[in-house]
């Protein structure tokens, strides 16, 4: 039975980056129940990186990504992972103090972006409505991540530091004995003297199975669509466009554009697939929020979004067992927050210094600590690390 410092179970952006940073200190496998990698959410992900998208605790691990992003270890991918294309958002007169507290947070991390009267946003994205809208936020650097280079980067660099990486390998029971998890995966048998639970829509069951109490995690169902713009319209310098009440955003994407609803459907963990009524609610909202029509869907799909409770990151040591370490409860950030979400989980599970970031960025441990849902401070102050490989 081959053991391992670290068995990550999940491989998608999340369980890809931590493995990554892991393996240049010890031995881990990773194993992903799927034949290929980033299978559900990461490979159905819109793929962008905002610094005022999602709920705080993910603003300020995507604004401590963005230099991995920017300037990835040699040899990582053969072209930039970004491609800018800016985003802008738009307030309702009831939403304009929550998007002028976005302001001002963005300030505090020095986050490029301006207000401006909402009147002004046609000026960058030329088929917006601005009807009921009073003010909008404009972010040039949201850019486009290229998804795949990523995963496959972080996947690359970490076997040529010993990853052994086992798809179409689900973890089916995980018990804690004798200073070791034993983990029984689809017809084979491993041990690890801590596991990483990167498995997403699945990471509650995850838990269960290894007798962890679950953190309450949900996956939600979203949808997309694309279809094509306007005759004879050059839509690349358009930016995302988002309503403050997330009820639809829509880009540019490969000549047509990308919508959602940004439908969030509870759902148990599975292969998602798009319903027809979230797919006609798409065309409704673009149709409403835009001057474009949609007379034909090209493309459709829907991928997993899965939530804590209060939205936050679930990063984190069990406060039950510290060798069951959490990357769990992205919803919907996690590819824009993986370099940095992996580096502080890969910290807490070895024990070693935090990143400069979770103080420079205002990165909250005790409100993503995992020790949060059962009334322990877990990492609050500082951390609770699991046991350091021998």
């Amino acid at each position: 039975m081959q053991h391992f410092d670290y068995v990550i179970i999940g491989g998608g952006a999340a369980g890809a980056s931590v493995a990554y940073e892991l393996s240049r200190l010890a031995s881990v496998a990773l194993i992903e129940r799927e034949m290929g990698p980033g299978y559900h959410s990461t490979g159905r992900s819109a793929a962008v990186i905002s610094e005022n998208y999602g709920p705080m605790g993910w603003q300020a691990l995507v604004t401590a990504s963005r230099p991995f992003f920017e300037n990835p270890p040699p040899g990582f991918a053969d072209h930039p992972l970004l491609r800018r294309i800016g985003a802008l958002y738009l307030a309702t007169p009831e939403e304009e103090a929550a998007l002028a507290a976005s302001s001002h947070d963005l300030d505090r991390r020095n986050v490029d972006h301006r207000l401006l009267p909402a009147s002004e946003a046609p000026t960058f994205c030329p088929v917006v409505r601005t009807d009921g809208f009073s003010l909008a936020l404009l972010e040039p650097g949201c850019a486009d991540i290229d998804a795949h280079a990523l995963l496959q980067g972080y996947l690359k660099l970490a076997r040529g530091q010993g990853l052994s990486v086992r798809l179409s390998t689900e973890a089916i029971s995980l018990e804690r004995r004798g200073g070791r998890w034993h983990l029984a995966a689809s017809g084979t048998s491993l041990t690890a003297t801590s596991v990483v639970n990167a498995a997403g829509a699945w990471a509650d069951k995850v838990a269960t199975r290894a007798g962890i109490r679950p953190k309450g995690l949900q996956p939600y169902r979203r949808t997309a669509i694309t279809f094509d713009p306007p005759a004879g319209t050059d839509v690349r310098t358009w930016p995302m466009t988002f309503d403050m009440a997330e009820t639809w955003y829509f880009k540019p994407e490969a000549g047509r554009i990308m919508a959602s609803p940004v439908d969030k459907t509870a759902t148990e963990p599975c292969d998602a697939a798009p319903d027809e009524f979230d797919i006609a609610v798409a065309i409704d909202r673009i149709e409403r929020a835009t001057t474009m029509s949609v007379p034909r869907v090209h493309s459709k799909w829907a991928g997993l979004r899965t939530f804590a409770a209060d939205e936050q990151p679930v990063i984190g040591s069990d406060p039950d067992e510290p060798s069951f370490i959490w990357l769990a409860g992205q919803g919907g950030n996690g590819v824009m927050g993986a370099p940095a979400a992996a580096q502080l989980a890969a910290a807490i599970a070895t024990g070693t210094n935090l990143p400069d970031f979770v103080t420079s960025r205002g990165v909250d441990l005790a409100t993503i600590s995992p020790g949060r849902f059962h009334g322990s401070k877990g990492q609050s102050g500082w951390f609770q690390p699991a046991p350091a490989p021998p």
